[in-house]
């Protein structure tokens, strides 16, 4: 049992005090009359250690100190799956029909803007003489009506 402060122990470990003193407050390990059993410390902090950060601190004491900015294998590893996750998301969404190119649904709404557009433009040309002939404004408001319904109609339908 080699008890020591915490400062002793944060130099020897390569923390900070402040780092030991979560630790601690955190339940990791205990002081035990005030001072830390680095045995124990230890035991305890591997027990609790996230398992990629072992499989790293493994792999760094094996190999070279990675460069700056450089991705481990074990990191590569999950965003290559995830990425694969993805993809197989989207193949899967292709295929079943709910997911369709967002060009091909740009070109769909531009041709049916297109349609609307030019059967609303026709009206005038169409009713022109019927609506001249009126002399009631209802009779007219109403023919409008019926002709701007069966233009929305048309469109509805498949």
């Amino acid at each position: 049992m080699a008890l020591m402060s915490q400062a002793e122990f944060a130099r020897q470990q390569g923390f900070t005090k402040a780092y030991v003193t979560k630790l601690i407050k955190k339940g990791i390990f205990r002081l035990n009359n005030g001072r830390v059993d680095s045995v124990q410390a230890q035991q305890a902090m591997k027990a609790n250690a996230d398992p990629v950060t072992l499989i790293r601190s493994d792999q760094t004491t094996e190999l070279a100190p990675a460069q700056p900015g450089a991705v481990d294998f074990v990191t590569a590893r999950t965003m290559r799956e995830a990425f694969r996750a993805k993809m197989a998301k989207l193949e899967y969404e292709e295929k079943s029909g709910t997911l369709t190119e967002a060009a091909k649904v740009k070109q769909d709404a531009f041709k049916a803007g297109r349609i609307i557009r030019d059967e609303l433009l026709a009206i005038p040309d169409r009713l022109a003489d019927v609506l001249a002939a009126e002399d009631d404004p209802r009779k007219v408001g109403e023919l409008l009506q019926e002709e701007l319904e069966a233009i929305l109609n048309a469109m509805a339908s498949p």
